[in-house]
């Protein structure tokens, strides 16, 4: 992964609560990057370091990089009120596990809600200047017509390319739209009746998600042909304070507890310590300390033999199996 100051050369307001923008170098070319890989962008809030991750909208073929954000959480309404054309951003990347599958597989669904839809527009735009005939279905689901992000150059791409074809699901829509509601098994069945046949990619809301992939395989679709965005971690419920190990920051001096099924990053920030971090999934290295003491990896996507081996952990995806002590 590789750390890179880039400029942002474009600045678009997709909906009435998303932006893009577009990063280029200073010098040089960015390295290559697959379609649906996320990048970590860093800013200063308040006199502090924060770091958040995003999916790349843009296309690997695109010579600049493009992050696509809706103003939810701290980072991202932080980034709509201030990041203008011409200002400079520290950016690790790319990195994710979430992308297309080796050529000659079978040709994909993208399913998608929300700012979800934006490692999918990366993905149908790879595909088709790979091949302008690409079989592509691409469903995305939205509130309304005003929450539709890229609605207009998707479009655009579907006309010029007769394979790829797109629908839009609508929980508010006008009477003479086909699909209202929510996506139901009926409108996969419609819009992909040869879904069994097809690498299906899913990226959207945790609920959205959780609903999609049981409609999928209520349908009969073989896991090995769901693939869904990477961030987030199988949920561990903590257990009580009655039970707990003890977490030694070494250089604060501090020794607090730390919960069974309780991440590494969750126990330092409620000693009131802090620590980087972005994607808090396990994926992007953001978070990665050494440890002394007994652990369980949830995630080793950034992390080499030689890491592991020295105790290098990622905090977000990290829980104590005893006593431990990190040195920060």
């Amino acid at each position: 992964m590789t750390t890179l100051t880039l400029t942002v050369t474009a600045r678009i307001e997709e909906t009435h609560d998303v932006t893009s923008w577009r990063l280029a170098p200073q010098t040089g070319a960015l390295p290559p990057v697959l379609a649906g890989q996320c990048i970590t962008i860093h800013t200063d809030m308040d006199g502090a370091a924060h770091a958040r991750a995003y999916t790349l909208s843009s296309s690997p073929h695109d010579p600049f990089w493009q992050i696509t954000v809706k103003g939810v959480g701290r980072v991202s309404h932080h980034l709509r009120q201030t990041l203008r054309v011409g200002d400079s951003l520290t950016v690790d990347g790319p990195f994710g596990e979430f992308h297309l599958t080796a050529e000659g597989a079978m040709p994909p669904l993208l399913l998608s809600a929300g700012s979800g839809i934006t490692p999918m527009w990366a993905m149908a735009q790879d595909l088709l200047a790979r091949d302008p005939a690409a079989d592509i279905r691409f469903i995305h689901s939205a509130r309304s017509p005003q929450d539709l992000i890229f609605a207009e150059p998707l479009q655009a791409l579907a006309e010029a390319h007769p394979g790829l074809r797109v629908a839009h699901v609508l929980e508010q829509a006008p009477a003479t739209h086909p699909w209202q509601g929510r996506l139901d098994a009926a409108m996969l069945r419609e819009l992909a009746p040869d879904l069994l046949t097809r690498e299906v990619y899913l990226c959207g809301p945790a609920p959205y998600m959780a609903a999609v992939v049981t409609l999928l395989r209520e349908l009969g679709l073989p896991d090995a042909q769901l693939h869904q965005e990477s961030f987030g971690l199988p949920e561990t419920a903590p257990a009580s304070a009655e039970e707990h190990f003890w977490l030694t920051l070494a250089k604060q001096g501090k020794r607090v507890k730390i919960l069974p099924g309780q991440t590494l990053l969750a126990a330092v920030e409620a000693a009131g310590a802090s620590m980087p971090f972005a994607c808090r999934a396990g994926v992007c290295g953001a978070c990665r300390c050494t440890v002394e003491g007994e652990v369980e990896r949830q995630s080793v996507v950034t992390l080499s033999a030689a890491d592991i081996e020295a105790g290098v952990v990622l905090a977000c995806a990290c829980l104590a199996k005893g006593d431990i002590e990190i040195g920060i």
